[in-house]
């Protein structure tokens, strides 16, 4: 049968404007795509891409050297330098912990854009320069662009599937300026891979249960599969909701159990060679889980996978659609209809939320509790359910308007709680400025052959990735090792400060002139880096020494009290870290006690914090530079005897 011309004309005018304004999503997301460095997580998964690139698929090791990314719990007693390997890889030497597609897709990036891993050979040499740190920035993030753009195309096709065109349209339109979404979209990481496939996996699942036509069933299993090699637990909730709906797609479809059949055995095929091949769950038992740490149910309101508003929100929205379909009260048929399309909808999204959030809190590991990354399992269902209720709404209160004020009311419901759009969002200029200065300096420091790099964990893979040089986490090096290398080691630390804002020059001229002083600007700046730095020095000092640890600077008055004000706020900058659970219970008052926490927290962080700390005799008596401008201490270690009885001089370089 032909089609009417007047729908098909409104069809071609309705796709056309959909391209428009993911092609806007598109230019949203992709500004300032190398206006950042990266963060450590988005060095980690460039360089698993990186050595795709190398060996056709990602491995533990880039430069010569092992990846270390998370808390360090499993032994490794035949190997001389390390004293742990990292449970992200399997015995087989391949990365588990995280999903492969995002991984490829970087790869695959990367290949486009002509970035080829480094190799470490030779006398070690920073190899790249800003341009190249750009490059090379520009192409891993891309691929989370693109998946972003997906993750508005499904909201637009489920919005339709589930509810309607309003639905549709609401979704599409705040969907692609959404920050939230935005943000994800513009990192180097699995989360806009994850919402897009998550979402996608929804509305499959959805047709399942409405149509259950073989096209659907080949859609749903495509898009498990690759929900699985983006994010596991992701794909466990998702075959959570699918094992809870099977009982109604069997009810209400004659073919419902073939069918069915059909798709666990796709899904099946596509995944269990994979964890057998990979060995996968070997490592399964090993790694810690949050659960045990959380204190429930008070850290139900200290994680809360919603705002309150939005939660009350959603309560009072299900009562009322609960109440006009269980209680069948005498309303119109305009203001009955919607909300009986909504309510199947917002039952099954619903369940959605709820198997991914118990699915997170049940089976994530301790390290990757981050209340951040809660949501992410079910964030994409949930912004399309919020498109259906908006649309729903709007076709109670105006349905002849609903198509334009169903995505207004949804902008407004966002914008009213906080979810502001910010692609507008402008940088700083000086955001590279640290990164070029750690690494400017790295590469005017005298280096030979037998020259090796640490770095306090994390920051070794971002210098990793943009110098090509191998720059080492040292907290699973062993102590004997470190003493007992010939050559010369260099150690970074980029975290010696912890801002607090009241260390700043502004602060200290002020604090000054109370006491009546009058303080340059200089002087102040110079009061400001040596208060900013004094714990760190100490406390590096103190691990050091064999004896009385040195004494640093004197500080003046208005200097103590400052200090005071300082170490007062410190607790609370700790406590509010995204990862606040896996350092609990710990006394934490400086970057180096909370990575110690974090890398150890399973194995005893105590044994090897201060003077028990694996580079404590190893750094005796080296050569330190604190890079003011940077927030860096950069440490030339030659090899000297385990009872050498020498401090540390630091030098400030500005």
């Amino acid at each position: 049968m032909t089609k009417d011309p007047l729908i098909r004309k409104r069809q071609i005018i309705e796709g056309s404007l959909a391209i428009l304004v993911l092609l806007a999503g598109l230019l949203i997301r992709i500004q300032y795509l190398d206006e950042r460095p990266f963060w450590v997580d988005e060095a980690e998964s460039s360089i698993n891409a990186l050595t795709i690139l190398e060996n056709g698929y990602p491995t533990d090791a880039y430069l010569g050297i092992p990846i270390y990314e998370n808390t360090l719990i499993q032994p490794w007693p035949g190997n001389a330098e390390y004293e742990f390997r990292d449970l992200s890889y399997s015995d087989k030497h391949v990365a588990v912990y995280h999903g492969w597609l995002p991984l490829y897709a970087i790869a695959g990036s990367f290949a486009l854009h002509g970035v080829t891993p480094d190799f470490a050979n030779g006398v070690p040499a920073v190899k790249h320069d800003l341009n190249e740190w750009k490059r090379r920035t520009r192409a891993a993030r891309l691929p989370a662009i693109l998946f972003g753009v997906l993750f508005l195309a499904v909201i637009f096709a489920g919005g339709r599937i589930l509810y309607g065109p309003d639905a549709a349209w609401a979704g599409l339109l705040v969907g692609s300026i959404y920050p939230y979404h935005i943000a994800i979209s513009r990192q180097a990481r699995y989360y806009s891979a994850e919402v897009a496939l998550t979402t996608a996996c929804a509305v499959s699942l959805w047709l399942l249960v409405k149509d259950c036509k073989w096209k659907h069933v080949y859609l749903a299993a495509a898009a498990f599969v690759l929900l699985f090699y983006t994010h596991i637990l992701s794909f466990t909730a998702a075959s959570l909701v699918c094992l809870l709906v099977a009982p109604v797609i069997v009810r209400r479809h004659v073919a419902g159990v073939r069918k069915l059949t059909t798709f666990a055995a796709l899904a099946t095929a596509g995944t269990l060679p994979w964890i057998f091949v990979t060995e996968f769950y070997r490592q399964q038992g090993h790694i810690p889980r949050a659960w045990p740490l959380l204190n429930l149910p008070s850290d139900f309101w200290r994680y809360p996978p919603v705002q309150v508003s939005s939660a009350a929100a959603g309560i009072i929205i299900a009562l009322l659609t609960a109440w006009v379909v269980l209680m069948k009260p005498r309303v119109s048929l305009r203001l009955a209809a919607p909300a009986k399309k909504l309510a199947p909808v917002l039952l099954f999204l619903g369940v959605w939320a709820v198997c991914g959030y118990a699915t997170f809190v049940a089976f994530v590991p301790a390290v990757s509790f981050d209340s951040g990354r809660l949501n992410l399992s079910y964030w994409g269902p949930l912004f399309l359910l919020a498109s259906v209720t908006a649309a729903a709404i709007t076709r109670v209160l105006v349905p002849r308007y609903s198509l334009v004020l169903a995505p207004v009311l949804l902008l407004m419901v966002f914008m009213a709680t906080g979810r502001r759009p910010n692609f507008h969002e402008t940088f700083a200029a000086g955001n590279w400025k640290a990164d070029a200065i750690v690494l400017d300096r790295l590469g005017a420091t005298s280096m030979d052959r037998t020259t090796k790099l640490y770095a306090a964990p994390n920051d070794h893979l971002i210098l990793s990735f943009y110098s090509g040089l191998p720059v080492q986490d040292i907290t699973p090096v062993r102590k004997s090792y470190l003493d007992a290398y010939p050559g010369n080691i260099i150690y970074i630390d980029r975290s010696v400060s912890v801002e607090t804002g009241f260390l700043t020059a502004e602060s200290i001229q002020e604090a000054a002139l109370r006491d009546g002083y009058r303080l340059s600007p200089e002087a102040a700046e110079t009061w400001s880096i040596l208060l900013r730095t004094r714990d760190y020095r100490e406390a590096m000092l103190k691990s050091v020494s064999r004896s009385a640890p040195q004494e640093v600077e004197a500080v003046p008055p208005f200097g103590r009290q400052l200090l005071t004000a300082h170490h007062r706020k410190l607790p609370s900058v700790f406590t509010s870290s995204s990862l606040e659970l896996v350092t609990r219970g710990f006394a934490i008052s400086s970057w180096t006690d909370w990575r110690n926490v974090l890398k150890y927290r399973f194995i005893g962080p105590e044994a090897r914090s201060s003077v028990h700390a694996n580079y404590a005799d190893r750094l005796r008596g080296s050569d330190a530079v604190i890079l003011s401008n940077a927030d860096t201490a950069l440490y030339l270690s030659r090899w000297h005897p385990a009872d050498v009885n020498d401090g540390i001089e630091f030098r400030f370089v500005r």
